[in-house]
């Protein structure tokens, strides 16, 4: 830059998200009085600035800026009330001042990482090696962010004092990126920081020649030596031309405090924004706080969460650990605690040593659970503006931790905010995760967790192609995914997530997609598991509208197929296969016995008959259809008993073991409390061969190993009374004592896993 303009233009490092440089800025502005401010920041946010003059725009809230095409293409500059690049343009708003944005455009940095994304090997650099750590070592700190905030952001500098600790800034920051071959950077990421600093170097002079007075420049620190660089304006443009661009839209989004922290991933994340904005609102007081103020307002504030939390924090544990903070920053020859000092009191004076309690506050207070606010004068994409509409109508704000809550879907109130959640969820913006996926089971119940996240911003950026309200983007995009799918499971999804979302003529076009797809598909699993669903929205979902005769006919026409082919579809399965048929027929035969119709009902027992007789059908299929018809009595015990002893004794030990393993399904209960069954498998044990007994001792340690220890014990003791009232034959001797079985019992306690008898 010019000798001759350096008098003009005045560079102020900062760092992104401090308090102290906040504070220090707003005095160092009152002291220069530019009659222009510039901001580090994409020149596509120009447009925006205006809204932050609005009281209705409350931060945390960040500029969304994305590929106009392509909206997951997306960047975001969050900001915070004690940004400063936030306090800058709050200043220069209500000065009057020219406020512009300088840094390179989002349409170039967006198209390089869309380059990025189509070739891998051309990769945006990652960060780089904080320069502040190199300082921070060798003043002896930890690390940069302490370092930092020792001398910057706990600062209580005012007036020409705030200018001197810029220049001290500007000195340090010099020295440290002179050192950058201590922390090196790739040739890409050089690359990039220079073209970036060409554009503001370059929006600078432009600022200089269009302006008269002096220039403010807030930029964060590290870039101040390349402001400073005496380079050619030619050279500047050269740098950056022809460099690749897309079009990008702006607009602001609510931002919270978890993403504000260096622990979401953010770059320029700080470790504790809630610190920092508890620093912020001291800061802001006409006189700023002694050290004794500044240390008593932390600790009272840390007491009363405690007490919140249902722990004992007394007044005068609050007032030990602010002794002890400022004894502790006295000894580190600090100016004013800071965080470590003050959580380090805190655990010692208030939480008695014990880190529990102190862990439970790291949300909501070193973090923080704030989350901004978009006024209504702002503008905002159409789905973020029906956003907001919705949750006024619902009473469901946004908040930055993850609630539980109850919705009942006879009120109201309860009906729209599932509603909202649910058709959220089909566009992509899980705001909500539904726990109780089987609606309270007719209780018209639904339990949710609920969490915000900003990026679901992005999310309703990119479903403006289906809609400009949460209803029409919800139904289009619905329709779309149910014209691009010939999956049968993934329809009657589809029209089960339609009828929850209050879309009932979104539901009739996908329940005819379904019927035209179903006509022509011979997967019988795919149909097994797509009636399940649909049938416990008919069975549970009479809180909304439903089509009722159009579902009822689908059900009917698809479980016919299913009757049809079930058995000739079992054959030759492989395992992957047959572990997805088993649960499919499961959920089937449950969907059959809610739906009440006595025909299917009966059909399908027919068939599982059929699959028990076939000997081509893969034997856990029929060990499980021969379950199904023992558990609804559909057969006698002795046709039941005939066909297990026909499938576990003429076929080979894998085969039976097979057999065995889909007739045990259903957990230990099952077998504990259906003496019958439990009779005819101990029947089968005992007619083995000694040779057919040692084969299949294997299969069967392996049919119960789904069962814990607990149930395997009863299971023992059953057997070990030897109760053996079976119906198929008449009750043997009543002796007390069972020679036969005490030799068998060690060998059973390994069967069942249980070790040695004792």
């Amino acid at each position: 830059m010019p000798a001759q303009t350096e008098e003009r233009v005045h560079i102020l490092g900062v760092r992104h998200h401090g308090p102290g440089s906040a504070a220090l800025l707003r005095k160092a502005l009152d002291v220069l009085d530019p009659a222009c401010v510039l901001v580090e920041g994409p020149s596509e946010g120009d447009e925006l600035i205006q809204y932050i003059a609005d009281p209705d725009l409350k931060p945390p809230v960040a500029m969304l800026l994305h590929a106009a095409d392509e909206a997951n293409l997306a960047s975001f500059m969050p900001f915070a009330e004690f940004s400063p690049e936030w306090q800058a343009i709050q200043w220069a708003l209500k000065h009057d001042r020219l406020v512009r944005f300088i840094d390179w455009p989002a349409a170039i940095s967006l198209a390089s990482e869309k380059a990025a994304r189509e070739n891998p090997e051309s990769a945006p650099p990652q960060p780089r090696t904080d320069a502040l750590d190199l300082l921070a070592n060798a003043a002896g700190y930890e690390d940069g962010e302490t370092f930092w905030n020792a001398l910057i952001e706990q600062h209580g500098a005012s007036g020409q004092e705030a200018l001197a600790v810029f220049a001290s800034i500007e000195t340090a920051m010099t020295e440290a990126r002179a050192q950058e071959g201590l922390s090196p950077q790739s040739p890409d990421e050089v690359l990039r920081n220079h073209q970036r600093e060409a554009f503001m170097r370059t929006n600078i002079r432009a600022a200089l020649k269009e302006i008269e007075g002096k220039i403010a420049v807030v930029t964060g620190a590290w870039h101040i030596s390349g402001l400073r660089q005496a380079a050619k304006a030619a050279d500047d443009r050269a740098l950056v031309k022809d460099l690749p661009r897309i079009k990008v839209e702006a607009t602001w989004v609510p931002w919270t405090d978890s993403r504000l922290s260096a622990f979401s991933g953010y770059g320029a994340g700080v470790i504790s924004p809630g610190w920092y904005r508890h620093l912020w609102s001291l800061y802001t007081r006409k006189k700023l706080p002694s050290a004794e103020e500044f240390a008593s307002a932390w600790q009272s504030c840390t007491a009363f969460k405690l007490r919140e939390e249902g722990y004992t924090a007394p007044t005068a544990s609050a007032i030990e650990a602010t002794r002890l903070a400022l004894g502790l920053a006295a000894l580190r020859d600090l100016p004013m605690p800071g965080i470590a000092e003050m959580r380090e009191a805190s655990l010692a004076a208030i939480c008695d040593g014990n880190p529990v309690p102190l862990a439970m506050l790291e949300r909501k207070l070193y973090i923080g659970e704030r989350v901004g606010e978009i006024g209504e004068r702002v503008p905002q994409n159409p789905l973020a503006r029906d956003l907001a509409a919705w949750q006024r109508k619902a009473r469901l704000k946004s908040q930055d931790l993850e609630l539980e809550i109850k919705l009942d879907l006879r009120s109201e109130a309860g009906l729209l905010k599932s509603t909202l959640l649910h058709r959220l969820n089909l566009l992509n913006v899980p705001w909500g995760k539904l726990l109780d996926a089987q609606m309270g089971r007719g209780t018209f119940r639904e339990v949710w967790v609920i969490k915000w996240d900003p990026s679901y911003s992005v999310s309703l950026a990119e479903a403006l192609v289906y809609g400009v309200t949460i209803e029409q983007a919800a139904a289009n995009s619905t329709l779309k995914k149910a014209r691009e799918t010939t999956s049968i499971t993934e329809l009657a999804s589809l029209i089960q997530r339609a009828l929850v979302s209050d879309l009932p003529e979104t539901a009739d076009a996908c329940i005819e997609q379904l019927q035209a797809v179903a006509v022509n598909s011979s997967d019988i699993t795919d149909l097994m598991k797509a009636v399940s669903p649909l049938v416990r929205v008919l069975r549970y979902g009479t809180a909304r509208r439903l089509p009722e005769d159009a579902l009822r006919s689908l059900i009917v026409s698809m479980s016919v197929e299913i009757n049809a082919g079930a058995r000739i579809s079992s054959r030759g399965l492989d395992d992957d296969s047959t572990a997805t048929r088993i649960a499919a027929m499961e959920a089937y035969d449950e969907a059959l016995r809610l739906f009440g119709d006595d025909a299917l009902t009966s059909s399908w027992r027919d068939e599982l008959g059929k699959i028990v007789g076939d000997d081509q059908v893969t034997p856990s299929l029929g060990g499980l259809s021969l379950r199904r018809l023992h558990d609804v009595r559909a057969w006698e015990l002795e046709k039941v008993a005939m066909e297990f002893a026909r499938h576990t004794g003429a076929s080979l030990p894998k085969e039976s073991g097979a057999f065995l393993e889909g007739f045990l399904r259903g957990g230990s209960e099952v077998l504990l409390q259906d003496e019958p069954l439990l009779q005819l498998l101990d029947v089968w044990l005992c007619e083995l061969s000694e040779t057919d007994f040692t084969d299949s001792l294997p299969l069967l340690r392996r049919s119960m190993s789904s069962f814990d220890a607990i149930a395997r014990r009863r299971l023992l003791e059953k057997v070990q009374r030897g109760r053996q009232q079976s119906t198929l034959a008449a009750s043997g001797s009543g002796a007390d004592s069972n020679p036969a079985f005490e030799a068998a019992l060690p060998l059973l306690y390994k069967i069942l896993g249980l070790g040695d008898p004792t």
